[in-house]
């Protein structure tokens, strides 16, 4: 099992909404108005000096196949955008409950 963090320009929000719907994914959590820096981007700490949020989405995946579905939409996604925006982790998750 892996959890997939998505971090994401909050301008975003439709289309990562899209990809989810589109890659059949159900249970997630969002996590709204997130500030920080991304390795290939300005800071977005809401302030106007550095304008704008993050959003986030947790999403823990059972299925190998249904991973592999998401993170290829994700990719194809960040590469549309030059991976300007968008980050995604990929980590080990023990269990859900």
């Amino acid at each position: 099992m892996k959890v997939v963090f998505i971090f994401y320009y909050a301008e975003y929000d439709e289309d990562i909404m899209a990809i989810l719907e589109k890659t059949n994914v159900k249970s997630y959590s969002k996590l709204e108005q997130i500030l920080g820096k991304g390795k290939t981007s300005n800071p977005r700490l809401n302030t106007a000096v550095w304008p704008g949020f993050n959003n986030a989405l947790i999403v823990g995946v059972k299925d190998e196949e249904k991973k592999e579905t998401l993170l290829q939409a994700l990719r194809k996604y960040s590469d549309k955008h030059q991976g300007k925006g968008i980050c995604v982790l990929v980590l080990p998750l023990e269990e859900i409950i």
